[in-house]
């Protein structure tokens, strides 16, 4: 079950990212990269609202996405999906204006604190946005690429068709600056600004942990020799290094499977090897 105060957090950041998309990013005419940049393609040609695109979109992916991601990361993203569109649609509905005197420096610092925050607190809630999200989670179960470098390409080829259709690489810049600070702000809020987490777990049922982690979260498992102090019991303490988007998802699975588990999280400040700098074949990630 979906704890409620997460609901309550995701409905929350959804709310500052749409806040941040209707209020200073649509009346300045900048982008954004992903499922929402495609929106705003629309909106500026045929005057489409984001939030009626936002679902035509995001519909196939979750019927393709049910199957390959399970019931859980659907959940979580359909909430998050429909949070946004249905504040969008109110957004809509409500007269209000920033006046940064057309200021496109403030209004990509201040959008991006918005859009950056909102998903942040809807990423450290277990939640996603749909979109991009589900593409990469699915692309990543096939290709030999990073969740990240997945969602890198198609923000890349966004902002390549926003370029090719508008022809006006400043508003592009711009767009470039607000995304930097938005991202930056996701890594801030969702987990302190540090890739990659390290966790270790003590656990009576390590094995099937091991098993869980293997499969659901797709990460290595290193099983270290360990003995109890005061119980002299040997046991498997289970190392594992996940991305910052999967602490959640961990967390829960965990809890789950052993709620006495004794969990510590470190923070990764660099992660080489298979699965960060390494595809399956050992052979070095190709970085475009």
């Amino acid at each position: 079950m979906l704890r409620f105060r997460n609901i309550l957090l995701i409905v929350f950041g959804a709310g500052l990212f749409a806040f941040g998309l209707n209020y200073l990013i649509m009346p300045n005419h900048l982008f954004e990269g992903g499922v929402t940049g495609l929106s705003l393609i629309v909106y500026y040609l045929f005057k489409v609202q984001p939030w009626v695109m936002n679902i035509v979109i995001n519909i196939p992916l979750f019927i393709i996405g049910w199957k390959i991601l399970g019931r859980k990361t659907l959940y979580l993203s359909i909430l998050g999906t429909l949070s946004v569109t249905v504040w969008l649609a109110l957004f809509e509905k409500v007269p209000f204006a920033i006046d940064l005197h057309e200021d496109l420096i403030l209004v990509s610092i201040l959008g991006g604190l918005l859009i950056g925050i909102g998903l942040g607190i809807i990423f450290r809630s277990g939640g996603t946005t749909g979109g991009s999200d589900i593409v990469a989670r699915i692309g990543h179960k096939y290709l030999p690429y990073s969740i990240g470098q997945i969602i890198f390409a198609i923000d890349t080829i966004v902002l390549t068709l926003i370029v090719l259709i508008f022809q006006d690489i400043r508003l592009v810049l711009y767009t470039l600056m607000m995304v930097g600070i938005a991202s930056k702000m996701i890594d801030m809020v969702a987990d302190g600004g540090y890739g990659s987490k390290g966790v270790m777990i003590v656990s009576e049922k390590s094995e099937e942990l091991a098993q869980a982690i293997d499969q659901k979260i797709e990460r290595g498992i290193t099983f270290i020799k360990a003995q109890g102090f005061y119980s002299k019991t040997n046991i498997n303490m289970i190392y594992s290094v996940i991305y910052k988007s999967q602490l959640q998802e961990m967390k829960e699975l965990i809890h789950q499977i052993d709620p006495h588990a004794f969990i510590t999280i470190t923070d990764a400040h660099e992660v080489l090897g298979e699965g960060f700098t390494l595809d399956k074949n050992k052979q070095p990630l190709q970085r475009d």
